[in-house]
């Protein structure tokens, strides 16, 4: 609990410090946006996000299978709850696919064009996978900053004795709480943030960082990227 607590505070003062100059500073009679957003984040809520994507029946979340896909299904009904708009014209999701040899080999998955190129000529294997990208739009608009976190885990170990299920609450349930937190806070201030803000939910991060690595090669505007916290 403690861990969880720490990033509610750490997402509470990402956010005081990317809201626009003139409001945390401007002396006005309305209620200060800033203020207004952070009442928004609470450990309440932060605990009911981590209770769903920590329970045993996403079976640890592991990218590639059902526990993970229903994860990112949940994280994109937050945000279209919310009212942030999706990233991508296409939708929230940002799907991709993993490559590997067979088993043998013992190499990781891959997303890099080259490997994949590498690895389909001979036996290989395949997960299917999908990043979460929700934006709100900042004043400029050629500017972005990425908050994200990873929300797959380990899965499930059949051969563990007792409890066979890595549920993950902390790695990384609280991380995608303490970024939702952020995109309910910026709304809740009503204020336009300086910079757009990419809200990222990366798949694969268990497996090698490989939501991530597929979202930066694939970026056409990642030199505009000016800031990226990772929870």
């Amino acid at each position: 609990m403690k861990n969880i607590l720490l990033k509610t505070l750490a997402c509470a003062a990402l956010f005081t410090c990317a809201l626009p100059a003139d409001a945390q500073k401007k002396k006005i009679t309305t209620p200060d946006p800033k203020e207004v957003g952070l009442a928004s984040i609470n450990r309440a809520t932060s605990e009911s996000i981590i209770d769903f994507l920590a329970c045993d029946e996403l079976e640890g979340r592991e990218s590639g299978y059902n526990g993970a896909n229903i994860a990112s299904r949940y994280i994109a009904s937050e945000l279209k709850q919310m009212g942030i708009q999706p990233l991508l014209k296409e939708g929230y999701y940002q799907p991709f696919s993993a490559y590997s040899p067979d088993r043998q080999t013992r190499k990781r998955f891959e997303v890099h064009p080259d490997s994949i190129a590498k690895f389909t000529k001979g036996v290989n294997r395949k997960l299917d996978m999908r990043n979460v990208l929700g934006m709100i739009p900042g004043e400029r608009t050629n500017e972005y900053v990425i908050v994200g976190a990873h929300f797959d885990h380990l899965g499930l170990d059949d051969a563990l004795n007792g409890d066979q299920i890595y549920n993950g609450a902390d790695d990384n349930a609280s991380g995608v709480s303490a970024v939702l937190q952020i995109a309910k806070a910026f709304l809740a201030s009503g204020k336009k943030p300086m910079r757009n803000v990419i809200f990222a939910f990366w798949d694969g991060e268990e497996r090698g960082l490989l939501g991530s690595k597929y979202f930066t090669q694939n970026c056409p505007f990642i030199g505009q990227v000016k800031s990226y916290r990772y929870y």
